[in-house]
């Protein structure tokens, strides 16, 4: 199978369910802000090229990842295209499955603490730095060290943004994040068994889970983390206000919210 196939099997499916039930979510609650969690989708799939293409390619050169010759159409950067396109597909999977899940009910933010936000965004700065460690250490580190410090460091601006929002819609963001990653972690663990694509085992420490190697795993939690974050933070009320972003409702001295 190739990766081009592997796309049109297991991961356009998602992509279809996932815009079916945003629809359907966006009828029945059509007051919530669709225009502005949208926008700020298509701005986080282009993010998504820009930000992570650097560092695939990177691990890609250091032989972290690798894909057997004829599995794909062609590479730009090394990365392959349809890498480009499970970058695309992915942020919008998980997007829209967050924007559904906000639009059932933002919880108000009843915990508003300047330390809870440094804290949450020191601790993300901490595991980039971590991560450092591990890529200098030892090949073994190279794909999670590298990871961490290349995707850490955006967790912690969300956190200093807005630690304590993401604290208040915890169930939001844990529905919108592990059902899309469990499919994507099953989508991956398929394609290594199929050998469209090969972690090296001297490039990763080792543990698995149900036959997926740990950075994997890791790997789409923390993207989709930061998907699901960012759309949480940027339809949030209180980040708007915080941010002093345009809303009918900080206009209002009736809907006045503390920062």
């Amino acid at each position: 199978m190739t990766y081009l196939q592997f796309l049109a099997l297991f991961i356009a499916p998602l992509l279809l369910l996932a815009a079916l039930h945003a629809h359907r979510t966006r009828r029945a609650h059509p007051d919530r802000p669709w225009r502005t969690g949208l926008t700020v989708l298509a701005l986080l799939w282009a993010a998504a090229w820009v930000w992570t293409t650097p560092w695939d390619s990177w691990i890609i050169h250091r032989g972290v990842w690798s894909y057997p010759e004829g599995r794909v159409l062609a590479t730009v950067f090394r990365v392959p295209l349809e890498e480009y396109v499970f970058m695309a597909a992915q942020t919008l999977i998980v997007g829209l499955w967050t924007l559904s899940r906000i639009a059932t009910g933002t919880p108000d933010v009843t915990l508003n603490t300047r330390c809870l936000r440094v804290s949450w965004g020191n601790v993300w700065l901490l595991a980039a730095s971590a991560g450092a460690a591990m890529a200098l250490h030892g090949p073994s580190g190279t794909y999670l060290g590298s990871m961490l410090l290349w995707f850490a460091p955006l967790l912690a601006v969300q956190s200093y943004v807005g630690a304590d929002v993401l604290h208040a819609c915890r169930p939001i963001r844990l529905t919108s994040l592990l059902p899309v990653a469990a499919c994507l972690w099953i989508a991956d663990r398929i394609a290594i068994a199929l050998g469209i694509w090969q972690i090296s085992t001297t490039r990763t420490y080792g543990p698995t889970l149900l036959g997926l190697p740990l950075e994997e795993a890791l790997f789409f939690l923390l993207t989709s983390l930061l998907v699901t974050n960012g759309l949480v933070l940027a339809t949030h009320p209180r980040i708007r206000h915080r941010l002093r972003l345009p809303t009918a409702e900080a206009r209002s001295p009736r809907h006045q919210v503390a920062p």
